[in-house]
C-alpha cells in the first residue's frame, strides 16, 4: 500500500488587523496624529483660556495631550487583540477536543501565542497514535513591501492561517479524513472521533 501524503485544512484565518501581536507597533504616528489633534485644540482653547497663549503652555499641552490619548489608544487595542486571542484560542481547542479526545492536549493562550509567532508545528495524538499537526502559518507581505530600494509601506497588513495537517499512519488506517473533515466542517464534532476508532 503507498504512502497517503500529508492532507491539510484551514481551521482559522486572522489578519494583523485583527491580532499583531504589537499593539504599540505604530506608537511613533499615534503619537503625532495625537500631537496634531491637541496643537488644534490647544490653539482653540487659547480663546478662552489666556494661560495656554504662552509657547511653553502651548507646548506641554499639545504633549500632554498627545501622550495620555497614544497610551490609551495602546491600552484599547492590547485590550481588544488579547480578548480576540483568547476566543480564537478558545475555537482552536474545542477542535483539538474534538479530533484527539484529550483535553490535555488544549493550549493556553500564551501556548496559542507561541505557536502563531514560531510558526512551529505542534504534534498532537489521536487516541496515543500520532499522524496531527497544529500549524501557523502566515502570509509574506508584498513583495514590494520588502524591497529595501523601494520605500518602506506601512501598516502592511498579512494573514495567518491556523491549519491541521492529517498524515495517516503507514499501516492503513483510513479515516484521518472523516476525522479531519468532521472536526473542520462542524468544530470539532467528538463523535467523528468515536467513528475513527
Amino acid at each position: 500500500m503507498p504512502k497517503r501524503q500529508p492532507e491539510s485544512r484551514v481551521l482559522k484565518a486572522f489578519t494583523s488587523e485583527q491580532w499583531s501581536g504589537r499593539p504599540a507597533n505604530d506608537v511613533g504616528s499615534m503619537f503625532f496624529g495625537f500631537a496634531v489633534i491637541g496643537s488644534v485644540l490647544c490653539l482653540v482653547l487659547m480663546i478662552f483660556i489666556p494661560g495656554l497663549r504662552s509657547g511653553g503652555a502651548f507646548t506641554l499641552f499639545t504633549g500632554v495631550f498627545a501622550l495620555v490619548f497614544t497610551a490609551l489608544a495602546i491600552k484599547g487595542k492590547a485590550s481588544a487583540e488579547r480578548r480576540f486571542l483568547e476566543g480564537l484560542t478558545g475555537t482552536v481547542n474545542d477542535i483539538i477536543a474534538g479530533l484527539t479526545g484529550n483535553i490535555a492536549n488544549q493550549l493556553s493562550v500564551k501556548q496559542f501565542r507561541s505557536l502563531i509567532e514560531t510558526g512551529k508545528p505542534l504534534p498532537l495524538l489521536v487516541n496515543g497514535v500520532p499522524g496531527l499537526e497544529l500549524v501557523a502559518i502566515r502570509e509574506q507581505p508584498p513583495a514590494q513591501a520588502r524591497n529595501p530600494v523601494i520605500k518602506r509601506v506601512e501598516n502592511v497588513v498579512w494573514t495567518t492561517r491556523i491549519s491541521i495537517t492529517a498524515t495517516p499512519p503507514d499501516y492503513g488506517v483510513t479515516s484521518f479524513d472523516r476525522l479531519l473533515a468532521a472536526a473542520t466542517e462542524s468544530g470539532g464534532d467528538s463523535s467523528a472521533q468515536n467513528r475513527a476508532r
